[in-house]
């Protein structure tokens, strides 16, 4: 019976992990169905709006309205979709990856939005840079930093994006001129669907969740510290590859 002992342990420690995993999926299950409950409600009442809108101007904003009220609920939907994505990230195995075509990507695929609220987006520095990484799951990170950036800054503001080394390590930084987030309140934004009093709307509440989960399963870091634009500085922090 002793032989057996590390085989029983080893098939204990699988359920128990089996089982951590089944609660999570449902947690997120039923967190995902909260938050797209009131989209959706949203949705349906601004429909009713523009069915009943008695002449052509009120018919265009209730139209308005309603394309904004779409919009938020894709952005939500997608980002539900990234997350799950990440969580199930032992589908995609870490590669070498490009850290600088990653940023380079997120500037371009948030390019309209930037450009939509006259925010000065760019890569400040550009050190061409690998890690190691989930290839898609990277991208999603990068993305993740840039969008939050722009979705919450203010009308006009700045936000640079750099890739360099220091002390060894390789460094994706996402600075903005924004409002920052005080420091107490820091460790709450990593938490799915938490999202700040003063937060403008829009927003999902994933994007960070998104990007620890990323980090982590790269053995990266993720610190949010203030930025000399005057708003919040991330900063992601990967081992080098040679």
């Amino acid at each position: 019976m002793l032989e057996m002992r590390p085989v029983v342990r080893a098939m204990n420690g699988l359920f128990a992990r089996t089982r951590q995993a089944f609660d999570a999926q449902q947690m997120f299950v039923a967190d995902a169905a909260h938050e797209l409950r009131s989209p959706l409600a949203a949705l349906k009442l601004q429909l009713q709006m523009l069915e009943r809108a008695p002449d052509d101007s009120t018919r265009r904003l209730a139209a308005q309205r309603l394309d904004s009220g779409i919009d938020r609920a894709t952005h939500l939907v997608e980002q539900l979709l990234a997350l799950a994505r990440a969580d199930s990230g032992g589908r995609e195995a870490p590669a070498p990856c490009s850290l600088t075509e990653a940023a380079r990507q997120a500037l371009a695929d948030t390019l309209d939005l930037a450009q939509a609220r006259g925010i000065d987006a760019g890569l400040e520095q550009a050190e061409e840079l690998t890690v190691l990484a989930p290839p898609q799951g990277l991208r999603m990170l990068a993305r993740n930093l840039v969008d939050n950036a722009v979705r919450y800054s203010p009308r006009g503001a700045r936000v640079d994006v750099r890739v360099h080394v220091q002390e060894g390590k390789a460094l994706l930084e996402v600075d903005d001129s924004g409002p920052g987030i005080p420091a107490a309140e820091r460790p709450r934004v990593f938490d799915r669907f938490y999202r700040r009093a003063d937060a403008p709307p829009g927003g999902s509440g994933l994007g960070l969740a998104i990007v620890r989960s990323v980090a982590e399963r790269s053995h990266a870091s993720v610190e949010l510290l203030d930025s000399p634009l005057g708003g919040l500085r991330v900063r992601v922090s990967f081992a080098r590859q040679a």
